[in-house]
């Protein structure tokens, strides 16, 4: 068995970024740029009014002096000539400021009489209101970087620059791969020694909360020749596969021997922790395979631990890894040394409480939890109001 730590670098170093690809702007977000994107042109294009008002020359400007009004622009438009001394031009938000004019002032501070523009006194300078050429980035300048995770401000950000198509790396396409003889659908009538199957809902659920909407899941009862098969079709399908069930070394566990057979590069298989110690993670063709347990609560474990932070290196995430936090613990918690523990919690980002029902059979308690409480190895108590490490996930 190997330590946590020692799993996430072996996952870390493991995993292949998927190959680039073109994709629509709007259908980029959350998608990480796989190339540099520079300008094509100076933004904003044209020195355009910061608001409504007057654009003038500031040499012009007098307390009380009448300047007069030569016309208007309005947002889309320019204005015909260059503006000469003495006069000033009714402007909007985002038009273009006329060749000649240098400053506007607010339409609050002003006021009109026969046609001329009166200015009240105020604090404004040359320059004034009016937004530059290329003050927000000038042509041919990187606009956003390699390895940018695109959120809604970059996508308009780049929208504005008028860039309608992105280089990325990809979403990986997961398979679900489910095994157990006893497993049947939600909605089919339950015999005698059978029990709903839960994972492949759960894990298909939390890909899509993830963005990850590529799935494919495939069922397999506890006979070798059948999970063979399965994994043949979740090849040709994804490029991440996930077992649920069977990886252990029961009588009826096949999907060792199955990857065997199939000649998967062996990571790691199993790790010093609870829930969820039979995990295997290899590499097949460059495609990551997770053989999870088979209880509900060791696979989501599982999932936010490894399999989440292997998808995200896959596409390059900047964070891949779980967002982790020091906070103060309600009540006390003891625990045997030798294992890391990852408990079930609930976070208002104060303090967090450990749940009741920490089995790994039980999604109950999973379904209140918005963190997980991580204890490692050495730990043997925590105390009441001490500071525990935990792991976000909802």
């Amino acid at each position: 068995m190997i330590s946590v730590e020692e799993a996430y670098s072996r996952i870390k170093s493991s995993i292949t970024q998927l190959k680039p690809l073109t994709v629509q702007l709007r259908d980029g977000l959350g998608l990480v740029l796989a190339s540099d994107i520079r300008s094509p042109l100076h933004s904003p294009p044209f020195n355009n009014s910061a608001m409504d008002g007057y654009a003038l020359r500031f040499a012009d400007y007098e307390k009380g002096k009448q300047i007069r009004i030569i016309g208007e622009v309005a947002a889309g438009d320019v204005f015909s000539r260059k503006l000469k001394s003495g006069e000033a031009v009714r402007i909007f938000t985002g038009a273009a400021v006329p060749s000649g004019a240098d400053t506007v002032v607010m339409q609050e501070k002003t006021s009109t009489l026969f046609g001329n523009l009166i200015i009240e006194a105020h604090q404004f300078s040359k320059g004034s209101n009016i937004r530059l050429a290329g003050s927000q980035i000038r042509k041919g300048k990187v606009a956003l970087s390699k390895g940018h995770q695109l959120n809604p401000a970059s996508v308009g950000y780049l929208a504005s620059l008028g860039i309608h198509e992105v280089k990325v790396y990809g979403k990986p396409k997961v398979a679900v791969v489910v095994t157990g003889s006893e497993l049947i659908a939600p909605g089919n009538e339950l015999k005698p020694g059978q029990i709903f199957e839960s994972n492949s809902s759960m894990l298909v659920a939390v890909l899509e909360q993830h963005g990850f909407t590529e799935t494919k899941i495939i069922r397999a009862p506890d006979r070798y020749q059948d999970i063979l098969k399965a994994f043949d079709k979740a090849l040709e399908f994804a490029d991440v596969i996930l077992f649920t069930g069977g990886i252990s070394v029961g009588d009826y566990d096949f999907v060792g021997d199955v990857l065997k057979k199939h000649r998967v590069k062996e990571v790691f298989y199993k790790i010093k922790q609870k829930p969820g110690k039979p995990i295997y993670f290899g590499v097949k063709n460059k495609k990551p395979v997770f053989g999870l347990p088979g209880n509900p609560a060791s696979v989501l474990t599982c999932f936010y631990e490894y399999v989440l932070p292997a998808l995200k290196i896959a596409m390059n995430h900047p964070q891949p890894f779980p967002t982790e936090l020091l906070l103060p613990l309600k009540g006390a918690y003891r625990k045997k040394p030798g294992m890391t523990h990852f408990l079930k919690a609930k976070t208002d980002l104060n303090s967090v409480a450990i749940l009741p029902g920490q089995e790994s059979y039980l999604l109950s308690s999973f379904a209140e939890a918005n963190c997980l409480v991580v204890l490692d190895e050495s730990t043997e108590l925590v105390q009441n109001n001490q500071l525990v490490k935990i792991h976000l996930i909802n």
